[in-house]
């Protein structure tokens, strides 16, 4: 196959990576399947362009993206295996995904219902939240960037633009990075981005999903990336589920306090929305208010990894604060897998940790697990079953001020269950109840104050 660069089918790469195919071709070089002749696998091989080789700067920020990248292990990302100059060439070597883009998807189908966009968009927030974890911003999420493994599942690629959340938003020229038709208004604005930007631009992608279309249109692509700083996303022409609406109207917030504040936060609430709820006809958004949502929000608020909301009435009152639940030491049906009977509680039988914790309303969603060797929010010390079912959530009364609760979960009980109980005393504690095997228990969690902890510190 033709190559701009001079790159043919046949030849290899140091020695080791023989190109097969030309998968595609970028502002900043081009893509090909490989075979790694050392390990015997199939590869993708990014080589950049002899104007990007050629700068110092640029190939070392590459080099330490490519670093980080290698460091994220997680299905919804690509997975970097090499990064290497030679034969006069400077490529990356990453997991070969054997599928299609979701931009072929939409290309071909048009668009996808609900539940497989909330499917998609939920896999490839959870993703993107395991990039954020190592300090990374994307910065170019779309369509031609997810692809869809045969199984459908999704997989986030091409980091070539991506940078460190204190790293520079423009490009020694001055040029804005990104995909104009993707971009954040911030980063249209020229403005710091954040984490919050990537979850605008997922946005973007659920919409198109969601429509067969973008919600921005125009003359060029900078006419389309402005209009996003002067009005509202135009009107999906299909009915949608109400909470999908909310979802992506909440995502596509103009202000970035008014999105969802992580990744993770959209990945759950992706993932709560109930897959047969009522299509309702998307309502136009007023011309005076033209950065308020699509559609209402969905009443989750994360705030330093805890849910903060309180739950309302429909008129606005607040709600009465939930009943008090009831702990217990003893399962009704025996020690629930992964725990262990520790006296009156129950145990970890292996460390246990979690993300942020998310609240819908009274209720609690199910927190993501993390892997506890690498960088969590919470770990789970202790346990105690809660036989009457999960307690409502409400402000004016916390799980934490109730004395059963404060007397199961309190520091001096979390301490003794820790390698470092002098370390605890300064450590935030919460509780959160989680279902195991059809067990609900109320999960006694720490974690330091800088917010994330690396590896466990629970007594084994």
């Amino acid at each position: 196959m033709h190559s701009d660069m001079g790159l043919r089918a046949g030849m290899r790469l140091g020695g080791r990576y023989r190109l097969e195919d030309r998968l595609g071709a970028g502002g900043m070089g081009e893509v090909w399947r490989a075979v790694d002749e050392s390990l015997g696998r199939t590869v993708a091989v990014k080589t950049m362009l002899p104007s990007a080789a050629g700068d110092p700067d640029f190939v070392r920020r590459f080099a330490a993206e490519a670093t980080a990248m290698a460091r994220v292990n997680h299905p919804a990302v690509a997975s970097i295996h090499d990064f290497t100059r030679a034969d006069g060439l400077t490529y990356l070597v990453m997991e070969f995904v054997d599928g299609e883009s979701l931009a072929q998807r939409l290309q071909r189908d048009g668009r996808l219902d609900p539940a497989e966009t909330m499917r998609i968009v939920a896999q490839a927030a959870e993703g993107l939240q395991a990039v954020h974890d190592q300090g990374i911003l994307h910065r170019d999420i779309k369509p031609a960037n997810m692809l869809l493994r045969r199984d459908g599942s999704v997989v986030i690629t091409d980091f070539g633009i991506a940078r460190h959340e204190d790293a520079s938003r423009v490009t020694a020229s001055g040029a804005i990075l990104g995909t104009p038709s993707y971009l954040s208004p911030e980063q249209v604005l020229g403005q710091p981005v954040d984490r919050r930007s990537d979850v605008y631009a997922l946005g973007l992608v659920a919409y198109e999903c969601l429509a067969g279309e973008r919600p921005f249109v125009g003359d060029n692509p900078y006419a389309v990336a402005l209009q996003r700083i002067q009005q509202s996303p135009k009107t999906i022409g299909v009915n949608v589920p109400a909470p999908v609406l909310a979802l992506v109207g909440r995502a596509l917030a103009a202000d970035p306090e008014k999105r969802w504040p992580s990744a993770l936060a959209l990945a759950d609430a992706a993932r709560r929305i109930p897959l047969g709820a009522e299509a309702t006809p998307a309502p136009r958004p007023a011309a005076a208010n033209r950065t308020k949502l699509l559609a209402a929000a969905l009443a989750v608020l994360v705030v330093a990894g805890v849910a903060a909301g309180i739950a309302f009435r429909p008129d606005g009152a607040k709600a009465p604060a939930a009943a008090a639940p009831k702990v217990s030491a003893s399962t009704p049906s025996g020690v629930p897998s992964g725990f262990k009977q520790c006296g009156a509680v129950l145990c970890p039988a292996t460390p246990m940790c979690w993300n942020g914790l998310t609240r819908n309303g009274a209720e609690a969603v199910p927190p993501v697990s993390a892997f506890c060797p690498g960088t969590h929010y919470w770990e789970t010390f202790l346990a105690t079953p809660l036989p009457d079912g999960p307690p409502k959530l409400s402000d004016a009364a916390p799980l934490l001020k109730r004395p059963d609760v404060a007397k199961a979960c309190s520091a001096t009980t979390i301490a003794q269950h820790s390698r470092k109980p002098k370390a605890m005393k300064t450590w935030r504690i919460e509780v959160w109840p989680i279902e195991t095997d059809g067990v609900w228990l109320l999960h006694c969690l720490a974690q330091p104050r800088t917010g994330t902890s690396t590896g466990s510190v629970r007594q084994g």
